[in-house]
């Protein structure tokens, strides 16, 4: 039993450095494109390695995710209060943690129900981001510079700050489904066929080595030198 039991053990302890390290990843690209917003295109792909954990993962897995979420991306973006406010810090991480597992969680769900579809997930994200800004008073998670995002700002403009963000989680959807399909091309390609031979050949019916009657084995010596 505890032989069996070991493999498992190993499988699972792959399974959550696997997708610690996809929400930690997206939680550094999300905090440095939140602390230099001169960076904000690189939101664009911040969310690709959590949705792509988040479609392999199963409900136990989904809360891990988002707990990691939001572990790695308190611990960037508000290291300052670590140490200078570390109750303050608690309770971000812990309303981070909650807002981003109920996230997941509703990834997961709607995915086994209705496939992972790249139009609906940005609907999801924009009650996030509604309850971080309004409710939690965390900010809004994209951050993006004044200057240079004339786009940007007319887009908020025309159909307010939340529609930011979801144009940037439906530019994430895409590029999973697009990398998803592009790993399904790669996995799919065919080893070149081989021409197979059909040439006859006579059967080859000549022993080798036969030892016979007489034969004995001498001892081996060091050739004798003739003077």
């Amino acid at each position: 039993m505890r032989r069996n039991l070991r493999p498992l053990c190993e499988d699972k302890t792959l399974q959550f450095l696997e997708d610690f390290l996809g929400a930690g990843t997206s939680a550094l690209i999300l905090s440095v494109a939140h602390i230099y917003p001169a960076y904000w295109f690189i939101s664009l792909f911040a969310l690709l390695p959590l949705f792509w954990r988040l479609t392999r993962a199963n409900l136990t897995r989904s809360v891990v995710l988002g707990i990691s979420l939001a572990g790695c991306y308190a611990f960037v973006a508000f290291f300052a209060e670590v140490l200078l406010f570390p109750w303050t810090f608690l309770v971000k991480f812990l309303l981070l943690s909650l807002i981003f597992s109920a996230f997941a969680i509703t990834v997961n769900r709607t995915k086994k129900y209705l496939g992972f579809n790249a139009f609906l997930i940005p609907f999801l994200w924009l009650p996030l981001e509604y309850v971080l800004s309004h409710y939690a008073h965390l900010g809004s998670i994209f951050a993006f510079p004044e200057v240079n995002s004339i786009l940007l700002i007319r887009i908020g403009s025309l159909f307010g700050v939340l529609m930011i963000s979801f144009v940037v989680v439906l530019i994430n959807s895409l590029f999973l489904i697009l990398l998803k399909r592009l790993v399904q091309a790669l996995s799919s390609r065919k080893t070149l066929p081989v021409k197979e031979d059909k040439g006859l050949y006579p059967a080859f019916k000549h022993i080798i080595l036969q030892k016979r009657w007489y034969d004995f084995h001498d001892p081996r010596a060091p050739p004798v030198h003739q003077q």
